[in-house]
């Protein structure tokens, strides 16, 4: 069963559409809701939550209504919105065992220090948020967003403003957490290249619609990777090799990095030949790797190409 299901959901700010005719599924797991920025994301989350209500169309959370029934579907969701504020004077401890009582946890004191822990965050406890890090104030966000034990946890945006070190941590962070502790994560995002370690599912958002949905492996197969970097000890050896490749559709260099880069008719068909081809001209030294990761080649595929070159 869904946890979210839309159904044609209309949502305007005045003449400006946000969604039009959306329809979303959101099963238990890790769900990355993925888009450029301005296509819905935002938007979706807010009437999830029942902080706004559609013009049209219909939505049910955990099998209610949230905008009729907004308290309760709250009180099972976490959330992280997008550019959390937090008071700067608060230490992080203090501030999350704040957030325990106003949830009326049972034992804020266990609760705060069991998150703290989970998060990486004991040793910076007692220190005020102002001298946080920026991974630490999002990783601060996430252990707010789980506290009282939510059913499902919402981040909008989570790894905006890390740097890349700071990304990777927070989502291997969000990926034991959903193995372990079998948390449910809806993760609203347009930063790719790391999300596919954890996401289950995806559905991408463009221009408030929903153009593709399902899980990672199925949309896999469905929107095959069309580039390929081709790397060789001898690059003009490599260009002779695939230029003779009924597979290929068109090559080029890229002189900086020392690659080929190769845009093919069909995916399985061109790794057979090429590496084929290269055992038979005793070219050892070969590799062959699609251009993108998994979720920016699907991307690429699903969203018009002007949007995806700047997503």
């Amino acid at each position: 069963m869904a946890i979210i299901k839309a159904d044609g959901l209309v949502k305007r700010f005045g003449n400006v559409v946000a969604l039009d005719e959306l329809c979303l599924n959101v099963e238990r797991g890790v769900t990355g809701l993925i888009g450029p920025n301005g296509s819905g994301k935002t938007t979706t989350i807010g009437i999830i939550l029942g902080l706004l209500k559609p013009d049209r169309g219909e939505v049910s959370v955990f099998g209610l209504d949230p905008w009729r029934h907004g308290r309760e579907v709250r009180s099972r969701i976490g959330v992280l919105h997008e550019k959390p504020f937090f008071p700067r004077e608060m230490t992080g401890r203090r501030f999350l065992r704040y957030v325990a009582s106003f949830y009326g946890v049972s034992d804020p004191e266990a609760e705060v220090g069991k998150l703290l822990r989970l998060l990486d965050l004991e040793e910076a406890a007692d220190r005020e948020i102002k001298g946080y890090s920026a991974g630490m104030v999002q990783r601060l966000g996430i252990a707010q967003a789980l506290i009282g034990d939510p059913e499902l946890v919402i981040l909008d945006e989570p790894t905006a403003n890390l740097d890349p070190m700071g990304r990777a941590k927070v989502l291997d962070l969000i990926g034991s957490i959903a193995r372990d502790r079998g948390k449910s994560f809806l993760i609203s995002t347009h930063i790719l290249s790391e999300l596919e370690k954890v996401c289950w599912r995806v559905s991408i958002i463009f221009r408030g619609r929903i153009l593709a949905e399902g899980s990672v492996s199925d949309l896999m197969g469905k929107f095959k990777a069309e580039e390929f970097e081709v790397r060789a000890m001898k690059i003009e050896a490599a260009v002779k090799l695939l230029r003779h490749l009924s597979s290929v559709r068109d090559i080029r260099v890229d002189g900086e990095r020392g690659t080929v880069i190769v845009r093919v008719h069909d995916p399985t068909v061109f790794q057979e030949e090429a590496l084929r081809k290269a055992y038979e001209m005793g070219m050892h030294n070969v590799s062959i790797n699609p251009r993108y990761g998994v979720l920016e080649a699907i991307y690429r595929k699903v969203i018009p190409s002007e949007e995806g070159e700047t997503a």
